[in-house]
């Protein structure tokens, strides 16, 4: 994949979908559907998933949002028994702000409810280390343990080419290979700079599918570490050129993602907002943590990340944090180029499984109305 003038090609993008709406006379786009499970009790008081409880909102997300009755035939109709399913999860927060566990085994349970052998889930995120800390076994039965081997784990024959130069350091698969190194750049600096990432071969050769399971924080590095973030960054090497203020990551998360290494493969976004980190992230920073008893899913990613700003927001305003708009704008760019809807006019937010009353600080948009019962 070779990136060129990026922002040109997303404003021809934009004008040629104009064209085409314009041709058509359409006047209203389908609004994207991103479901969400709110259970008090999906949390214990030291913030303790309940298994049982999780497994339950998950289930019931499944099967609303593909519209089947069980959740064997939801999972059913978005992976096949044959293929190898990815869940990537977000570990760098470990077990205060990192992807929980319990979410992961109930996705993993009912994948093998629709003959998805245990040996064909994959759970995986750049670093062991990280892995281990948000809780996640190596010899758990449920799924394969996999992690970004920083010699061996990135695929030479799949690479991201952008017109932005990085500094190879430690980790990235060419560090220390001077071969092929620009001359100027030895006879300078004696620095290793590549314009060249590499995706990991867990996403590029072990997985056919993914199911994409990011945690609601924030992050330094994109405004956001959500749908985008989590399946682009953590994949590839030499990624940090991508993240540079003042883009913070626009438009490269929306051109990388939209690559068919990742969005041919991703069939479900799962946020995990079980807990809420509004400040410090990606990082683990309990100071700034919320107890949120939420699950949101959605076939759009960027309804989901556009979704996770405004609650990021919302919990930043009263503690008199700046909000993440100029850091996110590579959700526009995203829209722009087709890959979801990011305008809160374009989304429907639906209210799945049993109607506990949301906790205090709870302030998403467009609430469920009262149960009729």
């Amino acid at each position: 994949m070779t990136y060129s003038i990026l922002k040109f090609r997303i404003l021809i993008q934009a004008f040629i979908g104009l064209l085409i709406l314009a041709s058509t006379g359409a006047q209203e786009t389908q609004k994207s559907k991103v479901f969400y499970s709110l259970e008090t009790s999906s949390l214990s008081q030291n913030r303790t998933p309940n298994p049982l409880v999780v497994r339950r909102m998950v289930d019931n997300l499944v099967c609303t949002a593909t519209g089947k009755s069980s959740p064997s035939a939801a999972w059913g109709s978005l992976v096949k028994p044959t293929d190898r399913v990815g869940i990537k999860v977000s570990a760098v927060g470990g077990a205060v702000s990192g992807t929980h566990p319990a979410i992961v085994k109930a996705i993993a349970a009912g994948l093998i409810s629709a003959g998805i052998p245990a040996s064909n889930i994959i759970v995986w995120d750049r670093h062991l280390d990280d892995l281990s800390a948000a809780g996640f076994s190596r010899n758990d039965p449920l799924y394969r343990l996999r992690w970004v081997d920083t010699t061996t784990g990135y695929d030479k024959k799949a690479q991201v080419t952008a017109p932005v130069i990085g500094r190879l350091i430690w980790g990235d698969s060419s560090f220390g290979d001077r071969e092929g190194s620009r001359l100027e750049d030895m006879l300078a600096s004696g620095e290793q700079l590549s314009s060249t990432s590499f995706y990991s071969k867990v996403l590029s050769q072990e997985v056919d599918k993914v199911i994409n399971v990011p945690s609601l924080t924030d992050s330094f590095l994109t405004g956001l570490n959500g749908a985008l973030a989590n399946m682009t960054l953590p994949n590839l090497d030499n990624w940090r050129r991508f993240t540079r203020s003042p883009d913070f990551g626009d438009p490269y998360l929306a051109e990388i993602y939209a690559d068919a290494m990742i969005s041919g493969k991703v069939v479900l976004t799962i946020l995990d907002a079980l807990v809420l980190q509004y400040a410090g992230g990606p990082f683990p920073n309990p100071g700034f943590l919320t107890n949120h008893h939420t699950i949101f899913m959605s076939r759009d990613p960027v309804a989901i990340d556009a979704t996770a700003l405004r609650l990021l927001n919302e919990n930043r305003t009263p503690s008199r944090l700046p909000t993440l708009d100029k850091m996110t704008l590579w959700l526009e760019s995203a829209s722009t180029i087709g890959l979801g809807k990011n305008k809160e006019s374009d989304i429907d937010l639906i209210r799945v499984g049993a109607h506990a009353q949301p906790p205090e600080g709870f302030k998403l948009t467009n609430p469920p109305q009262p149960d009729a019962r």
